[in-house]
């Protein structure tokens, strides 16, 4: 069944020798198929069940028997009411009823308990597949990032490549020493290596993204380009965000409904201490072997009988039995509250941190772009000087090896500008409307 699942899932894909997934795309198969987030789906139906539970306490409860009877020996004959000593049976049918008139409101602030649950499962539902969202953004970022820095690896050994033949024909014209060829054909081996190692950083990555979205990993899936945002955020408005997100996010609604639920379960519990009262009454009739005078239904009705009880219930120690229950349901919402308070506290610290990187992620970008362009020109000088034989492969492989880092950390800052952009929309914003 698994199987057909995520066959389904990659159904619209499956037409094309390559397909390209978008983040959005992505994040349907996440919600479709992370078991992480599944789990929490399943929570939010077993709340559900238990509120759907809690409710049928209020109902009726009404019944209906019947029951077969042989007796041997001395019995009393009920339709004469007197003794007689014969093999016969008997059988009865009764139809019961029990209703509970008052109990405290016990049930109703359980239900209103389990109503502030079963909501407070359905935010945490939102909340989990939010941070596996977030997740996936990581692994689908670095996913680009790593492609990107393969594809620039890439072009260093095509370049290296193409300077090691320019040093072998000079080396069979007599132009330049052995030696310089020897030190590019080096410079190339350690190109080919860091091509390598990008190569494995990008499948590692492609992997990490397929098991988030616990899809079977497609070498012909490719993901789409993330294009740039324009933010205007700063430090400063790292506390507004915080007071809005305080008011839509998930984590914060089901940690804070999930706190206010104990109050009703300590009603609940006090209610045991209140008298209650509660309401039945059965219908029934007898039909036995032993009277020859009547047949079955006429024995039915002549013994039918009906009956109608009020109960009372006061409870006289029983707050001796309530108040360790108490004491306990409210250490319980104390817990709750001091984890609504470290939600709180996660998320603010999230959202400054978010705030303060962006800007730094910002700076950092530009000057990395800044410092490729500079290298870019003085590495374009020192090749030119290599292959009038004018510069050393010390000068060369120096040049080349700054520019490769260069160039690495611009890929890298684009990315996490990129996925710090969207990340900040998302507190902005709390929920995932034009992020993607």
């Amino acid at each position: 069944m698994k199987h057909l699942i995520l066959l389904f899932c990659l159904l619209p894909f499956s037409g094309k020798a390559q397909s390209t997934l978008s983040l959005a795309e992505c994040v349907d198969l996440l919600a479709k198929n992370n078991l992480i987030y599944q789990q929490s789906s399943l929570q939010a139906e077993a709340a559900q069940a238990q509120l759907r539970q809690t409710k049928s306490q209020i109902l009726p409860q009404i019944s209906f028997g019947t029951s077969q009877t042989l007796n041997a020996g001395r019995s009393i004959d009920q339709s004469t009411n007197t003794y007689i000593d014969e093999v016969f049976g008997n059988s009865s049918l009764g139809l019961n009823f029990q209703v509970p008139v008052f109990q405290g409101f016990k049930v109703q602030n359980q239900i209103r308990q389990g109503v502030l649950l079963k909501e407070s499962a359905d935010e945490n539902r939102t909340a989990i597949l939010n941070a596996q969202t977030v997740l996936l953004m990581q692994n689908y970022v670095n996913v680009l990032a790593t492609k990107a820095l393969y594809e620039s690896w890439t072009e260093q050994v095509l370049s290296s490549e193409t300077q090691t033949d320019r040093i072998s024909k000079q080396v069979n014209a007599g132009t330049v020493g052995v030696n310089l060829l020897y030190e590019i054909k080096a410079q190339l081996a350690n190109d080919k290596f860091s091509q390598v190692t990008a190569l494995t950083d990008y499948r590692t990555a492609r992997l990490a993204l397929f098991q988030r979205m616990n899809v079977t990993p497609d070498d012909k899936i490719e993901f789409e380009a993330l294009a740039p945002r324009d933010s205007t955020l700063t430090a400063a408005s790292a506390i507004d965000i915080y007071e809005d997100a305080q008011k839509s996010f998930p984590e914060i609604r089901s940690a804070e409904l999930y706190r206010q639920s104990f109050s009703y379960q300590v009603k609940s519990i006090k209610a045991l201490n209140y008298p209650s009262l509660g309401l039945q009454g059965g219908f029934g009739a007898v039909y036995a072997t032993s009277n020859k005078n009547l047949d079955y239904f006429n024995q039915l009705n002549a013994t039918r009988n009906g009956s109608l009880q009020l109960n009372l219930n006061i409870p006289i120690m029983g707050r001796w039995l309530t108040k360790p229950r108490v004491e306990l349901a409210k250490v319980q919402e104390r817990q709750a509250q001091n984890t609504l308070d470290v939600t709180n506290q996660v998320l603010r610290q999230a959202i400054e941190l978010a705030v303060l990187n962006l800007q730094s992620m910002a700076d950092r970008q530009a000057s990395a772009e800044g410092q490729v362009e500079s290298l870019t020109a003085a590495f374009a000088v020192i090749e030119s000087k290599m292959n009038a034989g004018i510069a050393n492969s010390y000068e060369y492989s120096l040049a080349k090896a700054n520019l490769a880092k260069a160039q690495a950390n611009a890929i890298q800052a684009k990315y996490d500008y990129l996925m710090q952009q969207r990340l900040l929309q998302y507190y902005r914003q709390g929920n995932w409307t034009g992020v993607f």
